[in-house]
């Protein structure tokens, strides 16, 4: 059978939290029951199973031991999809032989081939089960897990909820999550306890959770527009979710920023697939995130100005007690707007925007019975529809740039949003062109974008530092410094109009890589 999962790591306050929530009772199907498990997963000493996707494991369950065999399908950011097989272990024996109409003992064996099989680690957790019914009439089993890996001496705790599909549809997952996770950040497991389980077989540490950028998936010009929009939606959703609790969790400007790429890239994704899918389905997810980014800009912005902008301005020509003055009321106002985004972030409408996103994902929540072309639309070759996606986005680009050279500010914004538009286009569509053709035109792409992100910065540090909520607007020191930075970044841009436009002209005259 295929087992799928949606895993969610906990705290101990989420923990508690969740056992005694109240939508448990109203969704209940069954008892309540609480288990203590040990299991225990075999591999060659060389982890040869683990290299061709298999997990084998016994595990004790009162007096009796059952053996399963797990065969990687695929996962998505916090959703684990597995061919699994199960039977009973008499006495915590193997069971390598017998009936294989699924094909795990074959592949066992292939993978070990001579060597032995033995315990590399053990998982001992105290389960919670509880059979739930889900929004659409399907069934969900929640299994909340609190216990240890050990592996040797070597121990690492879990603290996790996994939300296992019994029946129906797998959205029915994301809907129950939903209900039961109602606040963000939603901390998806990116890893599965047997990947864990190796990791500290091999005495290698946990890796520190990092702001996560954007990975292109890889493939090719023959895959159908759905499974490459999926891919594509499945990765900004990682993206927007992981710096999420980046963001809630530490002060590092990448959070902000990447959840912001991640953000515009949904979006223009949605743009460039929702003809094929259905623009309908794709409308509300596409507002929330244009909202989420609304949020989290302020705090993107003030990072770039305090970190980038002004300290960089500042570091010669102006006097110490200006300089310390002007940051200091920087990094006070930075605190504040980050406690307003994270409260923010925190409300149940993040939350819900992340499930949403997985169930449309992950449920194929664009398909219309009533839309009869639909079905060939989305098996199409994605290569047979890039280059006229890619041709519309540069004909924007080329139509916002036609005077350049006589565009003001708030002109030059607006094209720089479509540079943004088409880079992030170019980014998706690039596996399917030759790698030296897409690099240089990406290049010339990307240092104009520099150039116009130059241009910007001046212009938003002129807004935040003498706007209504410019900070030290009473403080000779910091008033000081800012008349120094804004006369700085005048100059600058000044300097670099001429290159802007000289990097628009190559980029122009650029042959696009997909024509």
């Amino acid at each position: 059978m295929i087992e799928t999962e949606l895993k969610i790591t906990l705290d101990s306050e989420g923990e508690a939290r969740l056992r005694r929530h109240p939508a448990l009772a109203l969704l209940r199907l069954a008892p309540r029951r609480t288990q203590f498990l040990r299991s225990v997963y075999y591999d060659t000493p060389e982890h040869a199973l683990a290299a061709q996707g298999i997990a084998l494991r016994l595990r004790q369950v009162g007096r009796r031991w059952v053996q399963t065999v797990k065969r990687r399908r695929e996962s998505a950011h916090g959703l684990f999809a597995n061919l699994e097989v199960e039977c009973a272990a008499p006495g915590g024996r193997l069971v390598l032989d017998g009936p294989d109409p699924e094909g795990v003992y074959g592949a066992i064996d292939a993978a070990a081939g001579a060597a032995a099989l033995s315990p590399i680690f053990e998982t001992r957790v105290r389960r919670t089960t509880e059979r739930l019914r889900a929004p659409e009439g399907g069934e969900v089993e929640l299994a909340i897990d609190a216990g240890e890996i050990r592996a040797g001496e070597a121990v690492t705790a879990i603290r996790e909820a996994e939300l296992e599909l019994v029946a129906g549809a797998v959205g029915e997952l994301y809907g129950i999550a939903r209900t039961l996770f109602p606040s963000a950040p939603v901390r998806f497991s990116l890893e599965n306890k047997s990947a864990r389980g190796y990791r500290l077989a091999r005495g290698e540490a946990e890796p520190p959770l990092r702001p996560r950028n954007a990975r292109v998936p890889d493939y090719a010009a023959s895959a159908t527009v759905e499974s490459v929009a999926r891919d594509i939606f499945r990765d900004c959703l990682a993206q927007i979710a992981q710096n999420m609790v980046i963001i809630a969790e530490s002060d590092d400007p990448e959070g902000p920023h990447q959840i912001r790429v991640g953000l515009r890239r949904l979006r223009t994704a949605f743009a460039i697939f929702g003809p094929s899918l259905g623009k309908a389905a794709l409308a509300p997810l596409g507002s929330e995130a244009q909202r989420l980014g609304q949020v989290v800009g302020p705090l993107r912005d003030i990072d770039v100005l305090t970190g980038e902008i002004v300290a960089e301005a500042v570091e010669t020509g102006l006097d110490a007690a200006a300089r310390e003055a002007l940051l200091g009321s920087l990094a006070a106002r930075g605190a504040e707007v980050r406690r307003a985004v994270r409260r923010t972030l925190a409300e149940p409408e993040a939350a819900g925007f992340l499930f949403d996103l997985g169930r449309l994902i992950e449920g194929r929540g664009w398909l219309a019975p009533s839309d009869y072309s639909q079905t060939e639309r989305l098996a199409a070759p994605v290569g047979g529809l890039a280059g006229g996606l890619l041709d519309a986005r540069l004909r924007r680009v080329r139509r916002r740039g036609r005077r350049i050279r006589k565009l003001d500010t708030e002109g030059l914004h607006a094209l720089r949003k479509e540079l943004k538009k088409l880079r992030y286009a170019a980014d998706t569509f690039a596996p399917i062109y030759p790698g030296a053709k897409v690099a240089a035109y990406i290049k010339e792409l990307k240092s104009l974008q520099d150039s116009f992100g130059h241009l910007n910065d001046a212009a938003m540090a002129a807004e935040a530092l003498t706007g209504p909520e410019a900070p030290g607007r009473d403080d000779g020191d910091v008033q000081r410094a800012v008349g120094w930075v804004l006369g700085t970044l005048t100059v600058r841009a000044g300097q670099q109009r001429p290159d802007l436009f000289a990097r628009w002209d190559r980029l122009r005259a650029a042959r696009p890589f997909w024509s």
